[in-house]
């Protein structure tokens, strides 16, 4: 979707940005009680050592000094293997540092609570902080295991001193301490386990929202893009050059790098409307019915596939990108293709509609010839731009000879029949940059750019003879009737200085030619004026030849 200004720029396939940071977000929360659960155990160790140095190791018996110094030795091991995982990245949470440390804390309290039995067991707090320290990392089902083991561990070191359990008093008391830290761990792992499902329904619920922001965002593009189509589309009837813009703007919306659409008449085997981008060559395309939507010759691009987006009556819409990108095209990548396929038939016909508006307020309807409006308007075209450049042009007048004797004698069915024919046989005698249009009735005029009279007086002579030669059909379909053209000539600037003068010119020349016998080519004759120019002379002499 690309740097469109208005941020076609959605891809499909990537996982939301919130998700993305929720998942580092929870890695980040497990890095910090791992770095606290290091910091806290080298401070144990240092209380512990601590102890022993200062206070325990001179009252205590030489029994229990000895187990004292096992536990702190053990406790010590756990604290460097601690640090060594910490500092070597093995160990990047708490929970793997805790699963190498677990084994050594179990008989190291157990020691400390045996050696310091004299003192109101002041290492039930170790107990009981390690066990809420392994249900807050582990999952509940796991903290209880551990928590049993604390357990195992605290009552194994106090049924060793057998002096202590022979009230049953203190017995009663142990074992209630030894619930409490089972207790605590359930607790607090129940307590995590509600969080942590907590926090996992927060973020599904957030995924979810991020998911429907970017649905969301999606559709405002589509209905952006369709928008923009629509009005691109629209704003023209003639809207050919508009192809590349609506093919941009489909690319970036759907995200497909190469790709071409086109609006095929299906009668006329012919493309109406054409549009491509990224395409590494050119290609024909051609309609080939409803098992083959199009075929396509596209030289390297072998792996092009046609998608047929709508079948409307006479026009069909077909959409060519590479084939995995066709079928990797979502539901709504279909429904915007459908939504701009429907947008192109409306224009298409519109454009159409237009056109054939157009020629027929130009075009006289029997003959197909352009008709007198659209005459005038080329006369002051052309001779305003022979005025510029100093150009010269022709004009002839035809009228055709006698044509109420062939109404009357065949039918003004066969007369316009003549009259279409003749239209035909007339654009067949000039040159393409001629123009042909009929002037009113049976008259039919001939503009001839940048042409002189002895040129003008050439087309026309040979206009005459065509049309002399020509055998026009009867009634019957027989080619026996005939017909002949009187031409009148004029030319610009020779017999002429305007429009207006110089179809008075042609239309005396015809005259001439009528009154002259019918079937020949008159120009106006010219006389010197007293600055020295040609003018035209309206009637000349009867027998004078043009």
């Amino acid at each position: 979707m690309g740097d469109h200004p208005r941020g076609y720029t959605l891809s499909q396939g990537q996982p939301p940005l919130r998700g993305r940071s929720l998942k580092t977000g929870s890695r980040a929360r497990l890095d910090i009680d791992g770095e606290t659960y290091l910091i806290a155990r080298i401070a144990s160790a240092l209380f512990v050592l601590g102890m022993y140095l200062v206070w325990l190791r001179p009252t205590l018996s030489p029994g229990d000094s000895t187990l004292y110094f096992v536990g702190v030795t053990l406790w010590l091991i756990a604290t460097v293997l601690t640090i060594v995982a910490r500092m070597s990245g093995r160990g990047r949470s708490a929970k793997a540092t805790l699963l190498i440390t677990f084994p050594f804390d179990l008989v190291a309290l157990a020691f400390f609570v045996m050696a310091t039995s004299q003192y109101e067991d002041p290492f039930y707090a170790f107990y009981v902080g390690l066990a809420a320290v392994y249900a807050t990392v582990f999952k509940r089902s796991r903290a209880w295991v551990y928590s049993g083991l604390f357990v195992v561990s605290y009552l194994a070191a106090h049924l060793t001193m057998v002096q202590d359990m022979l009230a049953l008093g203190g017995y009663a008391f142990v074992v209630m301490k030894a619930a409490t830290i089972v207790l605590l761990g359930w607790s607090v792992g129940l307590v995590m386990e509600q969080q942590a499902d907590r926090q996992m329904s927060l973020e599904g619920r957030s995924m979810q929202v991020v998911d429907l922001n970017r649905q969301l965002e999606r559709s405002v593009a589509e209905l952006q893009a369709i928008s923009e189509i629509s009005e691109i589309i629209h704003s023209t009837l003639d809207f050919d050059s508009v192809g590349p813009v609506v093919i941009d703007i489909l690319q970036k919306v759907i995200d497909i790098p190469a790709a071409c659409i086109f609006v095929i008449d299906k009668a006329k085997q012919q493309t109406l409307f054409s549009a491509s981008k990224g395409l590494r060559s050119e290609g024909t395309y051609s309609y080939a019915g409803p098992g083959l939507i199009a075929e396509a010759e596209l030289g390297q691009d072998d792996h092009f596939a046609c998608l047929e987006l709508l079948d409307h009556n006479e026009m069909l819409v077909v959409f060519c990108a590479e084939s995995a990108q066709i079928d990797a095209l979502e539901k709504d990548d279909r429904m915007v293709l459908s939504a701009v396929a429907s947008e192109l038939v409306v224009a298409v016909e519109n454009s159409r509609l237009y056109k054939l508006t157009k020629r027929l307020s130009i075009t006289d309807e029997l003959t197909d010839l352009y008709n007198y409006r659209y005459l005038q308007q080329r006369l002051d075209d052309e001779i305003g731009r022979a005025r510029r450049y100093g150009k010269t042009l022709s004009f002839l007048m035809l009228d055709v000879d006698d044509f109420k004797a062939v109404n009357d004698s065949h039918g003004h069915l066969v007369g316009d029949a003549v009259l279409a024919e003749l239209g035909q046989v007339l654009k067949t005698a000039v040159r393409e940059v001629d123009m042909v249009a009929r002037y009113g009735g049976e008259e039919f005029s001939v503009l001839l750019p940048e042409t002189d009279a002895a040129g003008a007086f050439i087309v026309a002579e040979k206009i005459r003879e065509a049309v002399a030669l020509h055998r026009f059909p009867n009634e019957d379909g027989d080619r026996n009737v005939r017909a002949t053209v009187s031409i009148g000539l004029a030319n610009f600037p020779t017999h002429a200085e305007d429009k207006e003068s110089l179809l008075k010119a042609a239309d005396d020349a015809v005259y001439q030619a009528k009154t002259m016998g019918k079937d020949r080519v008159r120009a106006p004759q010219l006389r010197m004026t007293r600055l020295g120019r040609p003018t035209a002379v309206p009637k000349p002499p009867e027998g004078e030849s043009a």
